[in-house]
């Protein structure tokens, strides 16, 4: 199985967990696999790549690697000032349920901060843009007609404000084993290799 390597921002906050439990309760009988462990849920700022199971692929990183790259990002991120981002409302990609993240373009100074500490000649070309979101669970091959006018009324929901004080560095898979493929998620392990505060000042603005 695949690990994944990401820089994330973790979701540490009760009055948010509570609404996204709710939208995950809401679209689960849309969905075709069990809903995202709550305590997995995050925002993706930057894919690193993948941990090396074996010859030094491109794309690939040894275990050892990431504890350097981790201090690398530490010093980087600790200049950054924490800032206050918008939880929802909730939408769809194509298959994927996701709670929308507002902000003011502070997301991608932190994706900007965490490609920066990845050498030039390492680092993943992304074909898509950051689009800032928490994946709340997938709806597999499920129509979209039901999915579209369940979401409807949900995107009048203002949402709620998320204080952003820290990212870190995880590594994310599936468990091994025998279990039905629409369990995939309930079955997946995020593993924190380095947790990276924001500590200068004490900036306010959203």
């Amino acid at each position: 199985t695949p690990i994944n390597i990401s820089f994330i921002v973790p979701i540490n906050d009760a009055e948010v967990t509570d609404y996204l439990i709710d939208a995950q309760q809401t679209l689960a009988p849309y969905m075709g696999y069990t809903p995202q462990p709550i305590d997995k849920l995050h925002v993706t700022l930057y894919q690193i790549g993948y941990l090396r199971a074996g010859l030094p692929i491109s794309g690939t990183w040894l275990r050892e690697e990431l504890n350097r790259l981790a201090q690398s990002a530490a010093h980087l991120f600790e200049q950054l000032p924490p800032f206050t981002v918008r939880i929802g409302p909730l939408n769809a990609f194509p298959n994927v349920a996701i709670a929308e993240v507002h902000d003011n373009g502070q997301l991608r100074l932190l994706e900007s901060a965490a490609a920066n500490v990845i050498p030039a000649g390492r680092r993943l070309s992304s074909t898509y843009p950051l689009i800032p979101h928490i994946t709340l669970g997938y709806f597999g091959s499920r129509p979209a007609l039901p999915i579209i006018k369940v979401l409807r009324p949900l995107r009048t929901s203002p949402g709620l404000p998320l204080r952003i004080d820290r990212a870190a560095i995880t590594l994310y898979y599936r468990e091994s084993g025998a279990y039905q493929a629409k369990h995939m998620l309930r079955h997946s392990v995020e593993e924190v290799i380095a947790t990276l505060p924001l500590s200068k000042g004490d900036a306010n603005a959203p």
